[in-house]
């Protein structure tokens, strides 16, 4: 019994180990994140550059063609 107390122990020493050694790498994780999202930001703001063109363009026709 104690012996199979000591497998079970050392098994979750193992897995915690596991864990935190996977938690030193989440900072580095974290700011890939940030670094792809901000990457991925100026196609959002080419969007809504185009779609404001877009509409000022339609209403210059509009007033054009009055």
């Amino acid at each position: 019994m104690l012996y199979a107390k000591q497998l079970e122990n050392e098994k979750l020493l193992i897995e915690l180990s596991e864990r935190l050694a996977s938690m030193e790498k989440i900072p580095e994780r974290v700011r890939a994140l940030e670094l792809q999202q901000a990457k991925q930001a100026w196609i959002e703001k080419v969007a809504y550059v185009g779609l404001t063109a877009g509409i000022g363009a339609l209403i210059a026709g509009l007033v054009s063609v009055l």
